[in-house]
């Protein structure tokens, strides 16, 4: 689902094969998902439109909203709850302890983790709640379907499909999750990979550079990353990035490497120019400036150049070519979306909204052979 507003405020959202009007106001803000949009009114009232009906949640000025394909989570000052389709659950209160630190939480497409009044720490996943531990936890990341977490003791611990798995003694410095799959830097900086219920360790890092809102700096035994890991100082890209099935990262050669369901494969002699990892989909430009997508495991040099713009969603990478029009790629072919030069636009999902007139809008459901 897709949308926007008019000059005049309006605003509309594009559900299946149709334009439906929502608001006459202006709205503060909305985040679109597979079949929903979650938005803010003119007056800051938290609306959800799905299955063709629009609720008002009866939550004013939430201090936080995230929107996702299972869950609509929100916050009312430290309270925390989600909005299934069907119900609300309460999850929990974002509270400070003793030592002035904030209990960490996190949220994902299908699981939630956070604390309780009392400490106890705990996911909600399937619409229920699952115990996972007794004391605070220090450290969390979440996927789509995945926590990874330290504990009170310092180990290291996945939460995946109902099962609590020790990935490593000791604490991790990073963690980054997708929807089933995790990558995790140990204490001895050894980068590993929990995928399919197996830990794939690759190599160790000689230096773990962390850049996040401070500056850069290097992540030692002592420290966690809670920004991103980067190649080095002089070459801030990062280090790697998750996905579903897959993670693309940087040897200690820095070479770009691919691991897909357990193998891991060299695509690139350098650190690429860009690369992103969305969801099951790889795209990078390489070293000739040649614009590359991975998918399903196949390497796909799909143009000679850098596009402008890239944006990728799901298993769809939509992108402008160098006439400033825009096409799309998927399972192995490339489709032309408009004949005219756009201006700008967005991808949901395989839904694409763009513009080739200043504030006029069309959209396109991808359809391929």
């Amino acid at each position: 689902m897709l949308g926007y507003s008019d000059l005049q405020g309006n605003f509309y959202v594009y559900d299946q094969d149709r334009t439906v009007h929502l608001e006459h106001h202006q709205i503060e803000s909305a985040q679109f998902k597979t079949n929903s949009v979650a938005y803010l009114n003119s007056t800051g009232d938290l609306q959800f439109y799905s299955n063709h009906k629009l609720l008002d949640l009866e939550v004013t000025n939430p201090r936080f909203y995230m929107n996702t394909d299972h869950y609509l989570y929100y916050s009312i000052g430290p309270n925390y709850s989600l909005y299934n389709g069907k119900k609300k659950q309460h999850l929990g209160i974002l509270s400070v302890g003793s030592d002035g630190q904030k209990n960490v939480f996190a949220f994902g497409d299908s699981i939630a983790a956070m604390h309780d009044f009392s400490n106890y720490f705990y996911a909600y996943w399937q619409d229920a709640f699952v115990e996972l531990e007794a004391l605070p936890v220090t450290q969390i990341a979440a996927g789509d379907n995945i926590i990874a977490y330290v504990d009170a003791t310092g180990q290291t611990k996945i939460f995946y499909r109902k099962e609590k798995i020790v990935i490593d003694n000791t604490k991790a410095i990073a963690m980054q999750c997708g929807a089933n799959t995790a990558t995790i830097i140990d204490n001895y900086k050894y980068l590993k990979i929990f995928w399919n219920g197996d830990i794939f360790e690759l190599y160790n890092i000689p230096a773990v550079w962390c850049s996040n809102y401070i500056g850069v700096f290097e992540v030692d035994a002592d420290n966690y990353c809670t920004g991103e890991i980067i190649v080095s100082p002089d070459q801030v890209k990062p280090l790697f990035k998750t996905g579903d099935d897959v993670v693309a990262y940087m040897d200690d050669q820095e070479v770009f490497y691919i691991f897909y369901k357990g193998i891991s494969n060299a695509y690139n002699s350098s650190v690429p120019k860009q690369f992103d990892v969305v969801d099951n989909i790889v795209w990078w430009i390489d070293d000739n400036n040649f614009f590359h997508v991975f998918y399903d495991g196949e390497d796909y040099t799909i143009e000679s150049y850098t596009p402008k713009k890239i944006k990728a969603d799901k298993n769809i990478i939509a992108y402008t070519d160098n006439y400033g029009k825009l096409k799309a790629f998927y399972k192995g072919e490339t489709q032309q979306i408009s004949s005219s030069i756009i201006l700008d636009f967005e991808l949901n999902n395989d839904l694409i909204m763009y513009s080739v007139i200043q504030n006029k809008y069309e959209f396109y459901k991808l359809k391929f052979s």
